[in-house]
């Protein structure tokens, strides 16, 4: 199973800014050796090899995740991010070539749904796009999307295939030999998490969601759902006091994120939906506070812990 992030962020599409660019082109440039400075064939080596990482850039898009396994392609809502993943979709595969894409909806927000009407893909009649969604008539909400009055081009317009598979509330279905289940989060106008299991590896996509207690009665259910993930991508747009003065606003913290990841035995974890008015380096000492909040507490613990860079991919 490959997991690939093509947008990490929550709320609204968030590009850098010119003193962003700059600051971060002072970061590295700081820490390179004079040696590499002074000589432009080593200093362009160096930059074409920088990773994302090194260079601390997060990405702007919003909520898409990408997951092959058994031959599919899965796809974990449709924010800003799914454009990038249309345009690379189309890179790989021949012309006329039919495809089928299975997209799995945690709710209709807009920037989780924003980036469809950009999708390449679905302009194409090759194409066969299988909507899953616990939501009610998600019909209804994208051709809402796509009036005329909002966009140019109607849902009903784009050439491929559409097939709208409503899901019942903490039910499973197989596709393939891949199982996947849902249950409701705790979010305005609801969310759903995603569980995706195949050849005995586990991924969890469970962003917008609110934890106001963590007593173990209250997050049984989720720990539960959560179980031993080999991956688990969780909302992590808040700090602890803003999650605690944001009560109702439907997102969580890094540290309640980092605390249930251990009761319920992941692997690994990806802090994701990045508030937009946060800097990629104010993010980053978020991670730092996670790391130590798990160090402190869980002195013995093997969870990894890292934050969601557009980009990204994750093999398990």
């Amino acid at each position: 199973m490959e997991v690939k992030l093509w947008g990490v962020r929550g709320s609204l599409p968030t590009p850098m800014t010119f003193e962003q660019v700059r600051n971060k082109i002072l970061r590295i440039l700081t820490n390179l050796p004079e040696a590499i400075c002074q000589d432009p064939t080593q200093l362009r080596h160096y930059f074409e090899t920088i990773t994302a990482e090194q260079m601390m850039v997060l990405g702007g898009n919003t909520a898409c995740i990408e997951v092959k396994a058994d031959n599919k392609i899965l796809i974990l809502d449709m924010g800003s991010g799914i454009k990038n993943l249309g345009k690379a979709l189309m890179r790989t595969t021949p012309p006329k070539t039919h495809l089928d894409l299975h997209i799995l909806i945690s709710h209709t927000h807009w920037d989780h749904i924003m980036g469809f009407p950009f999708f390449t893909p679905a302009y194409l009649p090759s194409v066969t796009i299988n909507f899953y969604h616990c939501h009610p008539n998600l019909r209804e909400r994208l051709e809402m999307q796509q009036d005329y009055r909002f966009f140019p081009v109607g849902l009903d317009q784009m050439a491929s295939r559409k097939n709208f598979i409503q899901l019942e509330h903490n039910a499973e279905f197989s596709l393939g030999n891949i199982v996947i289940k849902n249950t409701p989060l705790n979010h305005p106008g609801g969310s759903f998490a995603y569980r995706i299991e195949y050849e005995g590896k586990s991924v969890v996509y469970a962003t917008d969601s609110e934890f106001k207690k963590v007593d173990t009665q209250s997050i049984q259910h989720f720990l539960q759902f959560f179980q031993n993930a080999d991956l688990l991508i969780f909302d992590a747009q808040y700090t602890f006091e803003e999650a605690i003065h944001k009560e109702d606003w439907g997102h969580s913290s890094a540290l309640i994120a980092v605390e249930m990841a251990l009761r319920a035995g992941v692997r690994h974890l990806i802090l994701f939906h990045h508030d937009p008015d946060r800097t990629d380096e104010e993010i980053e000492e978020m991670l730092e506070r996670a790391l130590d909040y798990r160090n402190l507490s869980y002195p013995d613990s093997t969870l990894k812990i890292e934050l969601a860079i557009e980009g990204s991919v994750i093999k398990l």
